[in-house]
């Protein structure tokens, strides 16, 4: 039961926000983190519950809608049973992956505030049992972890089956990985690399080690099913690539996980949405583009970067207007091409402009500027704190702020979830305020978007009074 849940979970991922005021004289280690959970879950459940419990049930019971018309009152009732235990099973498993997605939450927050939490003791101790003086060093579990997600860009989630494996998608998830204990764990990890090579080879013996290497790794593929299971997933890489634009089947798999997650970027992407290369890694995923759509809604928006128009389609459905902004022309073509699938291109206005001389020039007076600069590719997650005065595109934030206030009061900045949190909050100004929502898809954070003025700003969420 627990695979089939998680991997509908994959395919749709579900979206919690999780927001709070901050200042610049906030002591964030006093936040009522129960108010903030409580208020996030109940917007979550209002937002997606039905839906999600309606899905969930017309899968299980596809034949519940022919049924439920001729079935007698008494068979009613046993289905109005079927569903409520339904619904309350569903909503505690959704509840619970909520939770874990909230324990995350803290600890982000801690460390974007350069708060650095003590290691586990527990996972400090499996990792001393887990080494073997016949193999080389393991690295601890938050190690993996945290280089694995400075290798993956914002977009990757929980859904990308080529890189994640079932345990790996379960620990995601926080749901347990095994039923045994964990002493077996250990020993079945030790069993699966006793066959890897001592690093004590001498460095003459090249050769030979490469046909070692070989050996071991096929005799450990024969007898742990590996072999079969990368076959298997090659087979499916290989048809995923076939199905890719030619410009992303060049970068050997590292585009396949950005294919895979298409409809998350556009829901219908099958009906004719274009992307350039690097719009596949910038493009915000279309529930997060909602929910700031929700937001921001307004009577003129500026979409200062619009790139393929994954926002400015979304502000479309809740904004009178849409000045949507971009520097270059191939970008904002397909963004009017993008935004004609979702029949909202007659309300935006597509302008092929530097934003930098755009604010300095224009008259246009916005509601809300609405910013989501360049973060400098991928290699943004490399940064520890990201820094948004040096390291955004074109510029720093401080000056985008500036140029963004110089047209509107209100101003929403789309930011890294790495991003340096004290110049987040800095941006707001003295003794001003800013709401800083965190996006996840499940239990991983993927941006945050942080909201300036009081024209957006919805209140103090989870604080006391």
């Amino acid at each position: 039961m627990n695979t089939h849940y998680l991997t509908t979970s994959r395919t749709n991922p579900q979206f919690y926000i999780f927001s709070q005021l901050f200042g610049n004289d906030r002591d964030w280690s006093h936040c009522n983190w129960e108010d903030i959970q409580n208020v996030a879950w109940k917007e979550f459940w209002q937002r997606e519950g039905h839906e999600l419990l309606e899905q969930k049930w017309h899968k299980r019971f596809p034949e519940y809608r022919d049924l439920i018309e001729v079935v007698s009152l008494e068979e009613q009732g046993l289905w109005q049973e079927l569903w409520e235990k339904h619904a309350s099973d569903s909503s505690a498993k959704f509840w619970y992956i909520f939770s874990c997605a909230f324990e995350n939450y803290q600890q982000v927050v801690a460390k974007s505030f350069g708060h650095q939490e003590d290691e586990n003791p527990e996972d400090v101790e499996q990792d001393l049992q887990n080494l073997s003086l016949q193999k080389r060093p393991t690295k601890s579990r938050q190690q993996r972890t945290s280089e694995k997600e400075r290798n993956e860009s914002y977009l990757t989630a929980n859904d990308d089956p080529e890189d994640c494996d079932e345990e790996q998608q379960l620990r995601l998830l926080g749901l347990p990985t095994s039923f045994a204990s964990k002493a077996d764990t250990i020993i079945r990890k030790e069993r699966r690399t006793q066959y890897e090579p001592s690093s004590s080879d001498s460095e003459n013996s090249e050769d030979l080690l490469v046909m070692e290497n070989d050996e071991n790794e096929a005799l450990h593929g024969v007898q742990s099913g590996f072999i079969k299971k990368s076959k298997r997933r090659q087979r499916q890489i290989n048809k995923l690539k076939a199905r890719m634009p030619e410009f992303m089947q060049e970068d050997n798999n590292k585009m396949v996980k950005y294919w895979v997650k298409r409809f998350s970027l556009f829901s219908r992407f099958d009906q004719g949405i274009r992307l350039d290369r690097e719009s596949w890694f910038s493009v915000t995923p279309e529930k997060i583009a909602k929910q700031t759509a929700r937001r921001l809604a307004c009577d003129v928006i500026l979409d200062a970067f619009c790139g393929c128009g994954g926002n400015a389609i979304q502000f479309a459905n809740t904004c009178g207007r849409v000045i949507a902004v971009d520097i270059d022309a191939e970008k904002l073509a397909m963004a009017k091409h993008n935004a004609g699938i979702y029949g909202v291109a007659h309300k935006i206005e597509f302008i092929n402009a530097d934003f930098l001389q755009f604010a300095a020039t224009t008259k246009l007076r916005p509601n809300v500027v609405f910013l989501s600069p360049p973060w400098g590719g991928p290699d943004y997650q490399k940064q520890a704190s990201f820094d948004i005065e040096t390291s955004l595109l074109p510029v720093g934030a401080s000056n985008l702020m500036q140029l963004s206030r110089s047209l509107a009061a209100d101003v929403a900045f789309f930011l890294p979830r790495n991003a340096n949190m004290k110049q987040v909050v800095a941006l707001s100004g003295a003794g001003q305020q800013c709401e800083v929502e965190h996006n996840y898809l499940d239990t991983r954070m993927v941006a945050i978007t942080a909201y300036y003025g009081k024209g957006i700003i919805k209140g103090s969420l989870g604080e006391d009074e």
